[in-house]
């Protein structure tokens, strides 16, 4: 016969002793148990977070060359797409001279005083007109006084007078062109077809002359033939009229002459 190991037990002690067990309190070291991967791919992902923000840094700090990159993207696009042209944009080309980056010459109103003095000792050429606008002095030559009639062949006399105001011209900075007229008359005769070739000849003979005598900076060369003379006064008598829109102007301006390279 089996004995009962509670037998001898009080019954409140019997209760307990057949209760179970209740589970041991929490305790701070206690091991909890393995979740997912090893501890050291954690401090793996730690430091390669800190290398992508550090090489951000250095990559915001940058300054990246625009033409590497602009080759760089050209060749990548040949690459992967051979059969599509890629054309670089030219670089832009300067046609004009910005009026702000001209140097200034002389004074106009000095030239006015030296040029006359000039002119006034000259016999042929004390007959020149001078005319001030805001942006330019003129000087006005008589083709009667230069030419024959329907010529562009310049006479001795004009030629050394020519030559002497090309030695003072070539003292001075400033831009200087030549611009020949004529009369409306049409030309009957002579080696020209019409005033637009008699006016350039002309003004070509006289930036030859000047050039002749030492003149060495570049000059433009244009022929009117008669189409400035509409800007003549209409009071005017009429030969006097014409005779003044025969002429070849020496043009001068307030900035430098340009310099060839």
């Amino acid at each position: 016969m089996a004995l009962d190991p509670l037998a001898g037990l009080h019954e409140s002690e019997r209760d307990k002793a057949s209760a179970p067990a209740s589970p041991p309190p929490y305790s701070p070291f206690h091991i909890l148990p393995k979740v997912g991967g090893p501890f050291w791919l954690l401090t793996f992902l730690d430091v390669i977070s800190l290398l992508l923000a550090f090489f951000i840094m250095l990559f915001a700090m940058s300054n990246p060359r625009t033409a590497a990159w602009v080759d760089l993207s050209a060749t990548l696009a040949d690459r992967l797409a051979p059969n599509v042209e890629t054309a670089k944009p030219a670089p832009p080309t300067a046609l004009t001279i910005d009026e702000d980056k001209v140097a200034p010459g002389l004074n106009l109103d000095y030239l006015v005083s030296l040029l006359r003095g000039h002119l006034d000792s000259d016999p042929l050429l004390a007959r020149t007109v001078l005319h001030r606008f805001p942006d330019r002095l003129i000087l006005s030559m008589p083709s009667d006084l230069l030419f024959a009639l329907n010529s562009a062949t310049l006479n001795d006399q004009a030629r050394r007078a020519l030559f002497e105001l090309g030695g003072l011209l070539g003292n001075l900075s400033n831009r200087t062109d030549v611009h020949g007229h004529t009369d409306p008359a049409p030309i009957r005769s002579g080696p020209y077809r019409g005033n637009w070739e008699l006016s350039l000849a002309r003004a070509q003979s006289v930036a030859t002359a000047l050039l002749e005598s030492g003149y060495d900076k570049p000059m433009i060369v244009q022929g009117f033939a008669d189409t400035r003379f509409v800007f003549l006064a209409r009071d005017i008598v009429s030969p006097r009229r014409e005779a003044l829109a025969r002429r070849v102007d020496i043009v001068l301006y307030p900035s430098q002459a340009a310099i060839l390279p």
